[in-house]
């Protein structure tokens, strides 16, 4: 003979006990998952830059001539206030402007929504300007070196272009 057995639910308390514990364990993890896309949001737009940095070197050297980076916000034309957090533009600088003109062939555009903010100090303010050798040079022919931080909640890198036009990052204090 076969004995049939009650199938039992959870009641009323038993789903209020474990609803409350998975609240705390949420509760628990959102701070945690915060500061993870924090993080993200920070690394990936340091390595958005310094994407930038690297495309427009190699471009200066493969075309033979002056390649500018500088900060846009409609994707068309540089920005004249320093503002590079919104996005860049990358451009064959024929005139050595620092300046995208009309005639200026764009070749890549970057748009950054992150919230992420990066503040240049003045030698890369207003652009980054690569020559056919691969090193970075002012309108002026002199040498153009300088820092970016990129900075989201507190968290920061340092993007430094050096000397000779090498781009690289370091943690950094915003």
């Amino acid at each position: 003979m076969h004995t049939i057995r009650a199938c039992s639910g959870l009641g009323a308390i038993e789903l209020v006990v474990t609803l409350s514990i998975l609240a705390i364990l949420l509760t628990l993890a959102a701070p945690r998952m915060s500061q993870t896309l924090e993080r993200q949001r920070l690394t990936g737009t340091t390595h958005s830059l310094l994407n930038a940095l690297h495309q427009a070197r190699s471009e200066a050297v493969k075309r033979n001539h002056r390649v500018t980076l500088c900060p846009s916000q409609d994707g068309e034309w540089c920005r004249e206030d320093g503002e590079w957090s919104e996005g860049w533009i990358l451009f064959a600088d024929t005139g050595s402007t620092g300046q995208r003109q009309p005639d200026d062939e764009l070749i890549a555009y970057q748009a950054l929504a992150t919230g992420a903010s990066i503040t240049p100090n003045q030698p890369v303010e207003h652009y980054v300007s690569y020559v056919a050798r691969g090193t970075t040079r002012r309108t002026s022919g002199a040498l153009q070196m300088g820092s970016l931080w990129v900075c989201v909640e507190g968290r920061g890198r340092r993007v430094i272009v050096s000397s000779v036009g090498r781009p690289r990052s370091e943690p950094a204090s915003c």
